[in-house]
């Protein structure tokens, strides 16, 4: 028989960093077997909208852009901060036209998923769009300097492979909510 599992307590939460894209919390922490945790941190960022777009023609829209992070260009889906008020499909959609001039189509909700359950209090949404196409123009972010291009499946599946795609996010989202749906469409 097994345990039942029971959620830490915690006793203390002291803000280190609370900035409008970052916040982190240090966090005195009491397991259910009674030890104390002193110094547990959890970190804090936007939600974030992931879209997985495919044009009419069955091509996904993909984008190259610089990742500080890693300090390298990326090669990525759209994706995006939901803003205050704005549910995750008005984002994706948002967000496509944006960063790819591209809109149109079908979106539907498929997914909320924790960034990180460990230690991380932020989640993405995972929404699906087909039939998208070109429509006007982008309108980047401060940061942002991105360039949209499409790829069959074939060559998204691929790109991951070979770690040119390398987002775990995007990859398990893609494998879960694009290429399956897309099969699952096929068959039907």
């Amino acid at each position: 028989m097994r345990k039942e599992l029971k959620a830490w307590k915690v006793l203390a939460s002291e803000p280190l960093l609370d900035t409008k894209y970052l916040k982190v919390n240090k966090e005195v922490c009491e397991l259910p077997n009674g030890k104390i945790i002193p110094d547990f941190y959890t970190i804090w960022q936007p939600d974030w909208v992931l879209i997985l777009a495919q044009k009419e023609n069955g091509e996904w829209i993909l984008e190259h852009q610089y990742r500080h992070g890693t300090g390298k260009i990326s090669l990525e889906f759209p994706a995006g901060i939901v803003d205050a008020g704005e549910s995750p499909v008005e984002a994706a959609k948002r967000e496509l036209q944006e960063e790819c001039a591209f809109g149109g189509g079908k979106f539907e909700f498929v997914a909320e998923l924790p960034m990180n359950p460990d230690r991380h209090r932020g989640r993405f949404f995972v929404v699906r769009a087909t039939g998208v196409s070109p429509q006007g123009e982008t309108h980047f972010d401060l940061s942002e300097e991105i360039q949209a291009l499409s790829l069959t499946t074939e060559n998204v599946i691929e790109k991951m492979r070979s770690g040119e795609i390398n987002h775990p996010h995007q990859i398990a989202a893609f494998l879960l909510y694009g290429v399956h749906a897309q099969s699952k469409t096929e068959k039907e």
